[in-house]
């Protein structure tokens, strides 16, 4: 899956093939929020969050 085809990528207005990816992290003390600039048609990888359940 590439990170465009994610409900977590929020392209930048001025340039659409780039983006931030926002991930949830939750460890036993808090939970809050990642973001990572990417490339639109960079593919995700098994290890984000987005694939956990």
């Amino acid at each position: 899956m590439k990170y465009k085809e994610s409900k977590n990528f929020f392209p930048y207005p001025e340039n659409p093939q780039r983006g931030d990816y926002v991930e949830r992290v939750v460890d036993p003390r808090q939970a809050y929020y990642k973001v990572k600039p990417v490339n639109a048609e960079d593919e995700i990888p098994e290890s984000a969050s987005e694939f956990q359940k």
